[in-house]
């Protein structure tokens, strides 16, 4: 059977000051009605029972996570002691589920990915299930490009490898009409120069972070590539169903790497395969990247939410709380965002480095309350 597992780590660093420790970016409505975590959750579970959909988080979100998703039983939160990056949280995850369900496909999905295009998802979903299930395959879910993106990782495809069909399947069902290709190699994040060479060769997907596999076959190569991880799973599932299970699950966690899955497994390995997904897919890393979502828009480019008045004010992300004003006169391609105890002012070419603000405020014993 499929499962999702859905990763909610992490707290979005560049969406400060609205994102914090205690309320990530993934269970903020932003410009939306729902939050992320709840878009992603209402598609997948069209296609995948609420009883097979885990959520991964750490501690801190726990509460606000079950807040969130009311409908999903307590079982299917699996809560980290400590963040340690996406390795041991598909590690524990997988470990979990195949104890429950041994030949097990996950399907892992990333609780800030903004996701359109429902049919076409979960088809691209199906298609790299099954191919996970009958070729015992690593699969990543590519997204075509369609402007030179420099914050997303590439999938750089093998010349004309598309996959032959697989035994058993029409041609004319609509899991095989799925792009499948083998993947060379990942590519990190590239500079606007190569970014263009990669959109012009048409041999590179978007990373979306999307993956689907056997939870067996991911423990594998977790044993292979990443050994101390594994054998810490190991000694966490033997303590599965007893009362030593958080601490056990403590002490684990305190020796894992801070690695994530891309590192330590995805980039070692050679059986790796990408179906081409044909829906519309936004990693939102920073503020900046609002601009970018289908978003109403004033008559000078300007992105409001809550109470704003300018004057010559253009192409700017604007955002106030509880009938706080903010007034502009002459700017241009700037991110405001205002909140009860902070707010931040700063270029849009700059938005990537909001993350160091929060590190040096982490820094100072003042300012740390305001994370």
């Amino acid at each position: 059977m499929t499962h999702a597992i859905i990763l909610a780590g992490g707290w979005g660093r560049r969406f400060w000051p609205k994102s914090r420790r205690k309320l990530p970016k993934q269970l903020l409505a932003l410009f939306q009605k729902h939050s992320p975590l709840q878009n992603l959750f209402n598609i997948i579970k069209s296609e995948i029972p609420k009883e097979r959909i885990w959520v991964v988080a750490n501690q801190e979100y726990a509460s606000n996570l079950r807040k969130q998703l009311p409908g999903l039983s307590r079982r299917n939160f699996l809560i980290e002691p400590l963040s340690r990056n996406t390795a041991a949280a598909i590690g524990l995850a997988s470990v979990i589920i195949k104890k429950i369900d041994p030949q097990a496909v996950t399907v892992v999905l990333s609780s800030d990915h903004r996701l359109g295009q429902k049919k076409r998802f979960l088809r691209t979903i199906k298609a790299a299930a099954k191919l996970a299930q009958e070729r015992n395959a690593l699969v990543t879910i590519g997204i075509r490009p369609y402007r030179p993106a420099q914050g997303y990782g590439y999938l750089k495809i093998v010349q004309n490898s598309k996959f032959p069909p697989t035994p058993g399947l029409r041609r004319t069902s609509k899991v095989q009409s799925e792009k499948i290709y083998k993947v060379e190699k990942f590519v990190e994040k590239p500079s606007l120069k190569k970014a263009k060479a990669y959109l012009r060769s048409k041999r590179y997907l978007w990373n979306s972070g999307i993956f689907v596999w056997k939870a067996e076959t991911i423990l594998k190569e977790i044993k292979k590539h990443l050994p101390d991880v594994y054998s810490g799973l190991q000694r966490i599932e033997q303590a599965l169903e007893g009362r030593q299970y958080k601490s056990r699950l403590f002490k684990e966690y305190s020796k894992f790497k801070h690695i994530s899955i891309d590192y330590g497994v995805m980039e070692k390995v050679r059986n790796i395969y990408t179906v081409a997904g044909n829906f519309s897919w936004q990693d939102i890393g920073s503020w900046e990247d609002i601009s970018s979502l289908s978003l109403s828009k004033d008559n000078r480019g300007n992105i409001i939410q809550g109470l704003h008045k300018g004057i010559e004010t253009k192409n700017s992300v604007i955002l106030s709380e509880k009938e706080h004003l903010i007034a502009t006169l002459g700017v241009e391609d700037l991110i405001i965002v205002q909140t009860p105890g902070a707010t931040l002012v700063c270029s849009k070419d700059k938005a990537q480095e909001v993350k160091k603000l929060t590190e040096i405020l982490e820094k100072d014993q003042r300012l740390k309350k305001y994370l």
